[in-house]
């Protein structure tokens, strides 16, 4: 039964409460286009219906006790005073605005809103207390002043709704739980989202040019998002502080700051696209993070920082074009990757430091601008990676640093592959060096490397200098346009069953340094074999060398070199050449030689002894000494 109040029109009192008081339970009411001024508690459930054409206004107060469920439709409500409800309350194509503080109090009750606007209320829109309900669909909340819907121990569930021109589009707090769907959040002049001790849930909503923040999250607050999009805010656009985050298939792009930080929180991202930032893309300081799938790329800073000991793992991941150094580790943070991508940076690809650690499984580290690794106080470990095309190193370690290379690939970096200074350990395995210097070990560092192949680099492969140290077991050198190995400035060299073969200068220089070769070749070198010189001490044992185009092994400069079973054959030149103080010792070893005269030459005061030692060559004379020299052979 609908009660038409038309023929009220003439009534001086209020024909909106004296309809009310004359309804039955469940009845529907119909205004007239006109203003009403009344302040009402229904008490009785009731539809009261507008005008087609929008001209009914209520104007005043309307209370809707517990148990009372009271529908608008086709109505603006003009509200002087809070309407407060306590019952359930529904607006169909409503306008509720007013000059108040809240247009909307509803403490305990329930409120649904389909296709109606809410604005130009002092403080909030809407008010959600003490488990209070609200239901928001195809509604356009703007110009209210601090927020659109504040929501506290509360729920909310907002549908394809237009948030605009306030302090904070949502305030959601104090245990509270929201859900928006397919909604657009813009020009809010602090934060689009405001989370606080609650829960939020998110899908397919864009949230666009505010002034300050996008997301923000703080105490402990839950943040779950599915395709959402922030774009253009001043601020960072999503903010998670002290609380949680998982978002699935978002885009967060084109900030004026950070694009992600999280702090002190614990977060999961998955086919996420994070780009275009003035600042850094990602941040994590004292969190967790896990990012799968996602693209993180063309921002002006960096693209992914970690600091005070967070912990962040990326998988199938694609980090690159940033302008500052790509992924920066460090104050004990720990970040792992795998089958991500790290490319195409103006500075540097990963920074390592300050005590942090980084490991990387089945990545690709290339053609950055400069290194693609920095590591300072701090720990690297790279497995089945290529690291190749960066205009700096592959790797640069120094001081009190670790790194462990196992089954990479190293190629085509412009400087050293990998690079050490200053108390720097480093220890690879079954790995692969080319077309670029390959190691370079300055100042107390050391090296163990296994199974590896280090060959085709333009300058010296591999040079050790400053009391350094390194170690070769089971390792290829071959194919430089350099020097193959360079051992000076009283640094160590330990070569165990490798091989050194086919360098353009000196297969291995040793300079007022150590070596220790055993069960290994030195061969087919375009110059020596070893130089050595300049009060150095070689040791080789059980090995082969053998044609080269120049003396096989040089000693000068007060040097002294030991040999025990070893063959120094088919050289071009002599195999053993001593001067200028030199002292050689040659032990259970062959020297054969038949295409050149003397394969044993010691000058100025040099000294050599041969102890059980084949010495031959087609020619007949083996000896040469000169100048106080002098060649002492045991057998004869």
């Amino acid at each position: 039964m609908i009660r038409s109040i038309y023929n009220m029109i003439f009534s001086k009192w209020k024909p909106l409460k004296n309809s009310l008081v004359q309804a039955n339970q469940g009845e529907e009411i119909q205004l007239q286009g006109k203003k009403y001024k009344e302040s009402i508690q229904i008490n009785k459930d009731v539809t009261i219906i507008g005008d087609k054409n929008g001209q009914t206004i209520l104007e005043g107060m309307f209370i809707i006790p517990k148990n009372i469920r009271v529908t608008f439709r086709n109505v603006t409500i003009t509200a002087t005073a809070p309407l407060y409800i306590e019952g359930e309350a529904l607006f169909e194509q409503c306008t509720i605005k007013g000059n108040i503080d809240v247009l909307m109090n509803v403490n305990g009750g329930y409120v649904k809103g389909v296709d109606s606007e809410y604005k130009k209320a002092k403080e909030a829109a809407i008010a959600l207390l003490n488990n209070a309900s609200g239901v928001f669909i195809q509604c356009n909340f703007h110009h209210n002043k601090k927020t659109h819907l504040l929501i506290k121990n509360s729920k909310a569930f907002l549908e394809e709704c237009k948030y605009s021109y306030a302090i904070k589009g949502l305030w959601i707090a104090d245990r509270s739980f929201t859900q928006t769907k397919k909604c657009h959040f813009f020009q809010h002049s602090e934060s689009q989202i405001f989370v606080e001790h609650s829960t939020y849930f998110d899908f397919q909503s864009s949230m666009e040019r505010g002034e300050k923040f996008g997301i923000i999250a703080k105490n402990d607050s839950d943040i779950n998002l599915h395709s959402t999009k922030l774009f253009s805010h001043a601020s960072t656009q999503l903010f998670i502080d002290n609380s949680r985050v998982n978002g699935k298939h978002c885009t967060i792009q084109y900030g004026h700051e950070c694009g992600f930080i999280l702090q002190e929180g614990e977060g999961f991202l998955s086919y996420c696209e994070i780009s275009n930032h003035q600042n850094n893309n990602v941040v994590a300081k004292k969190s967790l993070l896990h990012v799968e799938h996602c693209q993180i790329h063309s921002g002006n800073e960096s693209g992914l920082i970690l600091s005070k000991e967070s912990i962040v793992n990326c998988c199938e991941t694609l980090i690159k074009d940033h302008l500052s150094t790509q992924v920066i580790i460090t104050e004990k943070s720990i970040c792992s990757m795998k089958d991500s991508f790290i490319t195409n940076g103006r500075h540097v690809g990963v920074c390592v430091e300050k005590k942090s650690e980084c490991m990387l499984m089945a990545c690709q580290i290339n053609q950055n601008n400069n290194s693609a690794f920095n590591v300072d106080r701090a720990a690297l470990k790279v497995y089945r990676c290529e690291i190749s095309e960066n205009n700096g190193n592959g790797i640069l370690a120094i001081t009190h640093s670790k790194v462990e290379v196992d089954s990479c690939l190293f190629k085509g970096n412009h400087m050293p592959h990998i690079a050490s200074k200053s108390k720097v350990k480093i220890y690879i395995s079954h790995s692969d060096f080319h077309s670029g210097k390959s190691l370079y070990l300055l100042h107390r560092c050391e090296l163990l490397a296994q199974h590896s192949k280090f060959h085709d680099s333009m300058n010296v492969q591999i040079e050790i200098t400053e009391h350094s140290t390194a170690q070769f077991e089971h390792c290829q050198i071959y194919n430089g346009k350099s020097y193959g190995i360079k051992v000076i400035k009283n640094s160590h060299l330990f070569f165990y069953h490798s091989q050194i073969y086919e360098h353009d200068l000196a297969q291995i220089v040793v300079n007022d340094s150590s070596v220790i070769l055993n069960n290994s070749e030195i061969y087919k070198g375009k110059r020596n074999g070893l130089f050595i010189q300049n009060h150095s001490e070689v040791h080789i044992q059980e090995s082969f060398i053998s044609k080269h185009s120049q003396a096989q092994i040089w000693v000068e400069q007060k040097s002294s070199l030991g040999l025990l079973s070893v063959q120094l054959t088919d050289g071009k030149h002599s195999d053993l050449h001593a001067q200028n103080l030199s002292k050689v010792y040659v032990e259970n070893s062959i020297i054969r030689n038949d295409q050149y005269r003397y394969n044993v030459q010691a000058l100025n005061n040099s000294i050599i002894e041969i102890v059980n030692t084949i010495v031959e060559n087609k020619y007949g004379d083996v000896y040469y000494s000169e100048n106080n020299s002098s060649i002492n052979n045991s057998d004869y």
